[in-house]
């Protein structure tokens, strides 16, 4: 044996003690923090971190190291804090909007004993659970009506997440108002651009103006604040009750058939489900979409769905989401993605889930 293989020899039999050691580790990090739970301490101890860090760095030897162990249990200290996070939030659901609006609604159905935290935007759902603040982000992929919402799609793209669950909500949006506002006098409709959109017939008709706004329940809130009777809201009837304001005409919106569909995301992996989604960027060879489709057919998968966005960071170059119908953790299922992943610069398993 020479030098070579033997230091990585050496090497395989650290990272296998390594691993073995930081199970340990994570073992103690649960039982500290459910000590903490219950004797109400505080969980976030910064001094406690500080000394850990110098202390751990002391005990190298070689001057040369010391920075590199020194960033190694600063990230350690960090993998910590996110695993605790998760301990403490794992039955926190997360979506964006306030009280009422359908992300809400949708969150409560799924979750039905979850504590379900609102967040200000999409981003912030994304954010709150790579951070450990939240288990499960509940977040509208797509319409039925209007098609894909938001910036969805390029936030899964750059967050390292999965989807576990797809729930298909019917959307009934009604005209709220004020208590004692008549029709007649109303005069700006204040809602989510999507809600808007899927009532634009109704608006039209009726001659009222459209104002955009950041949330159906938030429009809402806000028209109850104002009082002003000349100023309607596009809301869920949930959300009249919650806001004090009255459904004036119900089920306004121009497709009676109008669905938003949900998206479950989560940091696991499920291991089974009926259907999978992949993430994937094509290399410059020419064909290579063609050439991922056609596979998929081949190998006795039906591609259900297919969508496209550009890359921000890299001009004219596209991503691709796709749905498949089948069992991605089949011997079917492993060999489509290897026979696949030649024509990709990036794939990734985005989700499993029965639908």
């Amino acid at each position: 044996m020479n030098s070579l293989e033997a230091a990585r020899g050496q090497i395989n039999e650290i990272d296998q003690e390594m691993a073995g050691l930081f199970e340990r580790r994570m073992a103690a990090v649960e039982t500290i923090i459910r000590y903490k739970q219950e004797h109400h301490l505080e969980i976030l101890d910064s001094g406690r971190e500080q000394e850990v860090i110098a202390r751990n760095s002391q005990r190298i030897q070689n001057p040369a190291l010391m920075d590199y162990y020194t960033d190694f249990i600063v990230h350690l200290m960090g993998l910590s804090k996110q695993y605790q996070a998760r301990l403490l939030h794992r039955d926190t659901v997360g979506y964006q909007g306030v009280t009422g609006a359908f992300s809400d609604i949708a969150a409560r159905h799924l979750f039905p004993h979850g504590r379900i935290a609102s967040y200000p935007s999409f981003e912030a759902v994304f954010d709150a659970l790579d951070q450990g603040e939240i288990a499960y982000g509940v977040i509208p992929i797509e319409n039925s009506f209007t098609g894909d919402v938001g910036n969805v799609l390029e936030l899964l793209w750059a967050h390292d997440c999965y989807i576990t669950a797809i729930y298909d909500q019917p959307i009934v949006q009604n005209l709220l108002a004020c208590k004692g506002a008549r029709l007649e006098e109303i005069r700006q409709v204040y809602s989510h651009p999507q809600a808007l959109a899927q009532s634009q017939k109704f608006l039209r008709d009726l001659g009222l103006e459209p104002v955009p706004y950041g949330d159906t329940a938030l429009a809402a809130k806000y028209i109850s604040e104002e009082g002003d009777p000349s100023k309607g809201a596009i809301a869920s009837a949930e959300t009249a009750d919650l806001y004090g304001l009255e459904v004036l005409v119900p089920a306004i919106n121009t497709s009676a058939e109008n669905t938003t569909r949900f998206a479950v995301i989560s940091k696991n992996l499920p291991l089974d489900g009926n259907r999978f989604s992949l993430l994937f960027a094509l290399s410059h060879d020419p064909g290579s979409l063609a050439k991922v489709i056609q596979i998929i057919a081949q190998r006795g998968f039906n591609l259900e769905s297919i969508k496209s966005r550009s890359m921000h960071s890299t001009p004219w170059q596209y991503f691709f989401y796709v749905e498949v119908v089948g069992r991605l953790h089949s011997p079917e299922g492993e060999a489509l993605l290897e026979a696949i992943r030649p024509a990709c610069s990036h794939l990734r398993v985005l989700g499993i889930y029965d639908r």
